[in-house]
């Protein structure tokens, strides 16, 4: 038996026409494209309701529903200025210090203190009152203290926070820091960041020295000369500068 095999030019091929094949290329496109939407649409349904709230929507339900489960009272509205401008974590600190720590003297000039049996409270040769409990006494303006203000929006202010910024003072002198503004500030030595924050002198957090709201002051004596920079650890931003002769 005879085989014959008969060898074909490559030209002979049958090829697809090319209408056919523009048609086949623009299909696959179409396919591409309305899989890529496909994929969009189910990006959006999925997470397309969350805006820039989203956070704090799911957690003040979150709040909610627990507060329903346990039969708890609802969270109070809060339009206190102080309150809103202290970070959460830090606000009941203001409270702890409004009940402890939180009496003035009468500070008028010359007048009496209450405690000491109406005399007047005259300190001897100039000392220093003991005001770290944010109150403040007629013989700081009888001494030789120096005075710091911290101004209304100081969170904002950066190195206008403090009033004045810088103040010299001689060796041995006392500067006080008094909180003019509605918000919680510290006083604390150093610059944000630093490894020795705090070390020479801090008005804290708590207790009976923390600039915790308006009028309250803080005061450190300053016995070696140099230059001490200081910061707010809640505004770190607010800067001032103590400078010893």
């Amino acid at each position: 038996m005879t085989f014959v095999v008969i060898m074909s030019k490559e030209g002979d091929l049958p090829k697809l026409p090319i209408k056919n094949r523009k048609i086949g290329t623009i299909g696959v496109s179409l396919i591409a494209i309305g899989l890529s939407l496909l994929f969009i649409y189910i990006l959006w349904a999925s997470f397309g309701y969350m805006g820039p709230s989203f956070s704090s929507d799911v957690l003040n339900l979150q709040q909610s529903t627990l507060r329903a489960q346990y039969h708890l009272p609802e969270e109070p509205i809060i339009t206190d200025p102080t309150v809103l401008l202290t970070p959460p974590s830090l606000r009941q600190f203001l409270t702890d210090n409004a009940t402890s720590g939180g009496s003035t003297n009468a500070t008028s000039g010359g007048s009496t203190n209450a405690t000491s049996g109406g005399s007047t409270n005259a300190t001897s040769g100039g000392s220093t009152n003991a005001t770290s409990g944010g109150s403040t006494n007629a013989t700081d303006q009888a001494s030789d203290n120096a005075q710091v203000s911290i101004v209304p929006g100081a969170s904002t202010l950066t190195d206008k926070a403090f009033s004045p910024n810088s103040i010299e003072v001689t060796v041995g002198q006392t500067v006080v820091w008094t909180n003019d503004d509605s918000a919680f500030h510290t006083v604390t030595s150093g610059t944000a960041g630093a490894a020795d924050v705090g070390k020479e002198f801090d008005s804290g957090l708590t207790g009976p020295s923390a600039l915790t709201s308006k009028g309250k002051t803080f005061e450190h004596t300053f016995d070696i000369a140099g230059e001490y920079p200081y910061f707010c650890t809640l505004h770190p931003a607010m800067v001032g500068t103590v400078i010893v002769n």
